[in-house]
């Protein structure tokens, strides 16, 4: 009966996370051509107990863009291992709310890494159950000695 629990749990966790990815998909989905306007590069020296320092950068970004005739100004960050650079001045897509133009997002390309990431933790998961239950199999085959 665990089992059913464990297994119903994981299902019910990936259903959410591909309904949150697609609402997010349809809330932005007009994409519009946006203008880099300014870009601020931020240095941040990070360092382990007995690492070596290491420099992130950090990216701030705003761009402006324009929907029925009228100018918004989105302004976003970046850094770590997913990042784009972008240059002033240089023409990217992002996508707004057309209910609500003021909200934009850059790509949809953050979303399917964060869905990558759910089902990969849930692949760990289901391979942990399955080795639980082989475990649970061959241990009452033996029984206790």
């Amino acid at each position: 009966m665990g089992f059913v629990i464990y297994f119903g749990v994981l299902a019910a966790i990936a259903v959410i996370g591909i309904l949150l990815y697609n609402y997010n998909k349809k809330k932005y989905c007009l994409c519009v051509q946006a203008v880099i306007t300014q870009c601020d590069v931020r240095v941040k020296k990070v360092s382990s107990y007995g690492e070596p320092t290491e420099l992130r950068k950090t990216y701030y970004y705003t761009c402006e863009y324009y929907y029925e005739g009228q100018q918004y100004t989105y302004k976003f960050q970046q850094g770590g291992s997913f990042q784009y650079v972008f240059a002033v001045g240089q023409k990217t897509d992002i996508y707004i709310d057309p209910d609500r133009p003021d909200k934009a997002m850059l790509s949809h390309t953050p979303d399917k890494i964060g869905l990558i990431v759910l089902f990969s933790i849930l692949g760990l998961l289901v391979l942990a159950g399955i080795a639980l239950l082989f475990l649970m199999m061959m241990y009452s085959k033996i029984g206790p000695q």
